[in-house]
């Protein structure tokens, strides 16, 4: 594929469409993102020149969290966390557990808790070493691969906001499926296109809606999921989705707004509005 000036583009890393007019530029500032308008997917290609998102996570992080007292780098992740481990015990009670660009370790710490065998891959040098002696879990540290695990390996796998960042979401989720077995449940969270602030900017236009640090469009994310094109994605690399749920904000508050909430949610929901969770299965 090219475009009108003959440089190299990418097709669609979801649908794989590769004709220059299905694609429009949802975003033109410090980054240029590209809308699919096939499968509505939005990343950084196809467009001509090189990746600008960060794709080397050996020494990105630090353990500086452990200087404030805190067990882990997200401590107000914990509640929404532990409402993924809930939900998985509806579909897989046991077994083995990955999960992909564990960090610090703090899902497997609560899927510990729930008795799954946990393993995790981290690329951090400093936060593998420190989510396994945090989680007891076995983890390996480098960049998740083929040669890692036997195939039909675990029972469970999770990429729990990491699919964003990978450019080959394919590879990756056909990876995962090598690694699960018949029926195994793969979770994958992710933000979304369709959370408030960026369905703010797609009808005013107003760029500072989601720029830093209000979050939205950042160097590390390679792609903007939506409901649907997640299902695309998943459908075609061979799940079949379990269970689909957008906002959770009642997890992701405390208090009043924990309160509010609750209210929300089932609107945000229907109306299929803010981050993804998705549990799907390994079809064979």
């Amino acid at each position: 594929m090219t475009d009108k000036n003959n440089k190299l583009c990418q097709p669609c890393a979801v649908c794989g469409e590769s004709q220059p007019q299905m694609f429009r530029i949802w975003f033109d500032d410090y980054i240029k993102l590209y809308r699919c308008k096939v499968c509505g997917f939005v990343s950084q290609f196809p467009g001509p020149g090189n990746y600008t998102i960060v794709t080397e996570y050996n020494d990105m992080y630090s353990l500086d969290f452990l200087k404030t007292g805190q067990e882990f780098m997200y401590p107000k992740r914990r509640r929404v966390l532990q409402d993924i481990v809930d939900r998985i015990t509806k579909y897989q009670a046991t077994g083995k557990i990955l999960d992909i660009g564990c960090g610090d370790g703090h899902f497997l710490y609560l899927s510990s808790k729930k008795g799954f065998n946990c393993y995790g891959v981290e690329e951090s040098k400093k936060l593998s070493s420190y989510a396994s002696t945090k989680s007891g879990a076995k983890i390996i540290q480098g960049a998740y691969n083929k040669s890692m695990f036997p195939e039909n390996f675990f029972d469970i796998i999770s990429l729990i906001q990491v699919l964003e960042h990978i450019p080959t979401p394919i590879d990756a989720l056909e990876t995962v499926k090598y690694h699960l077995r018949p029926k195994g449940i793969m979770i994958i969270e992710v933000p979304s296109i369709n959370a408030p602030n960026f369905l703010a900017y797609r009808f005013t236009r107003m760029n500072k809606l989601v720029k830093p640090p209000r979050g939205g469009v950042i160097y590390s994310h390679f792609g903007y999921y939506s409901p649907e094109s997640l299902c695309i994605l998943t459908r075609k690399c061979g799940f079949k989705k379990e269970e689909l749920v957008t906002g959770r904000w009642q997890y992701k508050y405390s208090g009043f707004l924990k309160i509010i909430g609750q209210l929300l949610d089932p609107v945000f929901n229907s109306a299929k509005i803010g981050g993804i969770l998705y549990i799907g299965r390994n079809e064979v």
